[in-house]
């Protein structure tokens, strides 16, 4: 072989080899550039999720603290409305049982029999304030006689004053002591209150402060 042709054979095979490196080389380049655009867009997917999360988290706290607030408006409505009945209504039974008219020696009366019928027994004492013992004097013969109808059995009471005070209403208890029932005109109105609290409540929490 001449040298020429020699030296045509070396440079056609460089250039194959040149070739060739330049096409693995190429395909290298591009595996990496795609596993490179791979993790990026990997990493980038991973960012946003962590940003997501954190947004999500965020949102529920913020969520949590505005719904904390928002009870804690509407628990404070609770305890004015129901304060501002309360002191209302104590105002006018105040007023009622200050005047002594027919309508409260009535209800005296009521809240002694309620107490005497959800009581054993048929010897009962009767506590009231000083004010109300010359009503209830009067009105004994009544209450004796319809309690002994309500319990079927002869009902006696014995009239005592209050030690302490109280709007109005009573105390009532067994002769022996052992039972009691307090119907003082307190009693019935921290019940009330109680029982307009939870009505309030359920208006301003209908799914029990759960939404």
């Amino acid at each position: 072989m001449s040298i020429q042709a020699l030296q045509a054979e070396i440079d056609r095979k460089a250039e194959q080899e040149a070739t060739s490196i330049r096409e693995t080389a190429q395909a290298e380049a591009q595996k990496i550039l795609a596993e490179a655009r791979a993790k990026a867009a990997n990493l980038r997917d991973e960012q946003m999720k962590a940003l997501q999360r954190e947004l999500d988290a965020r949102e529920k706290a913020e969520l949590a603290v505005a719904r904390m607030s928002q009870k804690g408006d509407l628990l404070r409505v609770k305890s004015k409305w129901t304060t501002r009945v309360t002191e209302e209504t104590e105002k006018r039974i105040t007023k009622m049982t200050e005047s002594g008219a027919r309508e409260y020696q009535e209800l005296l009366a009521n809240l002694i029999i309620d107490a005497v019928t959800k009581l054993s027994g048929s010897k009962f004492i009767v506590e009231t304030n000083s004010r109300d013992k010359d009503a209830v004097n009067k009105l004994v013969g009544m209450i004796t006689e319809r309690a002994t109808k309500i319990k079927n059995e002869k009902i006696t009471i014995q009239l005592r004053t209050l030690q302490t005070s109280t709007l109005g209403g009573a105390v009532v208890s067994t002769e022996d002591g052992v039972q009691c029932f307090n119907n003082t005109l307190e009693a019935r109105l921290s019940a009330a209150s109680k029982r307009l609290e939870g009505t309030i409540g359920q208006i301003l929490f209908p799914n029990g402060g759960n939404e």
